[in-house]
């Protein structure tokens, strides 16, 4: 279910997570929220969060990281 999260690690490490498998889980779901892909299988979700990640393309890459930690920072202190 998470094995896409070790290409994009920086997002834990940005956001002060230790590399556990719960907030692997954790940032799966809040990258399928951010991406309204909730019912998409990891393929799916990988091919989509490359396209953001790995594709050239600094602003975007940028705005979608720091959703994603912002979401991710927010849910490791409430919980």
């Amino acid at each position: 279910m998470v094995a896409y999260i070790k290409h994009i690690s920086m997002i834990m490490r940005r956001a002060g997570a230790e590399n556990t498998y719960e907030n692997k889980v954790i940032l799966d779901g809040i990258i399928r929220e951010v991406l309204k892909m909730q019912g998409a299988d990891s393929n799916e979700v990988w091919e989509r969060v490359k396209g953001i990640m790995f594709a050239g393309e600094p602003a975007r890459k940028k705005l979608f990281e720091d959703t994603v930690v912002r979401i991710f920072i927010k849910k490791l202190v409430t919980g």
